[in-house]
């Protein structure tokens, strides 16, 4: 199967996809267990979505094949105060980085992880980081991501 991938930003047209393919993540994390739950995470995000794609707080990029979207990555951008390795205090933070299962292995995850980064670089961000899931491990180390072990959090 010779794959035909076009790889593109997204913008506010393109949410219903980028919803539909951060729900199937979540339910393959069993994050989502019922229709209640899919129903609130849908409506939620929709309405994040709407505001943070058109100021530019979140970014995200896709992978089409035959117009479908097969891949998603997700990008915030924040500012933090400025310190000594990045003095414009600009961050993102990478995450629900989804293929389609019928899609994984083609290196759709590494194109968009790479368009991510190129985009960062040009405008100006210094820190990008994530949480991995095992399955992306492998790729974030090929990329120059390395394991910081201080973070800590807590839910209130």
């Amino acid at each position: 199967m010779n794959l035909q991938i076009e790889i593109r930003k997204a913008t506010v047209q393109d949410i219903e996809e980028i919803v539909r393919l951060r729900l199937e993540l979540f339910k393959e994390l069993g994050e989502v267990q019922s229709e209640q739950e899919e129903a609130l995470v849908t409506t939620v995000t929709k309405k994040y979505l709407e505001e943070a794609l058109s100021n530019n707080e979140f970014i995200s990029f896709l992978a089409l094949s035959n117009n479908n979207v097969i891949s998603v990555s997700g990008m915030v951008l924040f500012k933090r105060p400025p310190y000594l390795d990045n003095l414009k205090g600009l961050e993102a933070y990478i995450l629900n980085m989804y293929t389609i299962p019928q899609y994984r292995g083609k290196g759709l995850a590494r194109k968009l992880l790479e368009n991510c980064i190129e985009e960062c670089k040009k405008i100006g961000v210094k820190r990008i980081w994530l949480h991995a899931s095992d399955d992306g491990i492998p790729l974030y180390k090929k990329m120059g991501f390395t394991f910081k072990n201080s973070e800590m959090e807590l839910f209130i």
